[in-house]
């Protein structure tokens, strides 16, 4: 996309700043104001990217709560609703060291976050279907 090679710690802030759902980039955006200095778009794009995909998850999460629950109340659906909650829900993964397990919606959000800061710590800009597009024009 872009020609120029991002600076090792414009790759790590923007790797941690998927895993900390936007935080350790917003610190660094505040340092960064603070030292008069300027950011790269990579930064910019992927602190966005990260704080964006961190909004959206959890406007669709709330989403998908509240209408779950609404369903639970009406007559024949609600079974058909708590089957497919307890599938979602369900342990899929246990890991012995942790002495825990994570559920279906927990693997994939896990996987997808840690392909964005896999992506970031690369160099390269992860791309997501309509989202990217979004955060290239406010990245500007």
């Amino acid at each position: 996309m872009y020609r120029f090679k991002p600076k090792n710690i414009e790759r790590i802030i923007s790797a941690l700043s998927y895993l900390t759902v936007g935080w350790i980039g917003l610190i660094y955006f505040i340092i960064l104001y603070f030292a008069k200095k300027q950011t790269t778009y990579f930064l910019r794009y992927n602190v966005f990217q990260s704080i964006f995909i961190s909004l959206l998850y959890f406007v669709l999460s709330m989403a998908f709560g509240l209408i779950a629950n609404l369903l639970l109340h009406i007559p024949y659906i609600n079974y058909l609703v708590s089957q497919i909650l307890f599938f979602f829900n369900k342990p899929v993964l246990q890991i012995a060291l942790l002495n825990d397990s994570f559920s279906v919606i927990q693997v994939l959000t896990i996987g997808f976050v840690l392909y964005l800061a896999i992506m970031a710590i690369m160099g390269k800009y992860p791309r997501i279907y309509k989202i990217s597009s979004i955060i290239d024009r406010s990245a500007r």
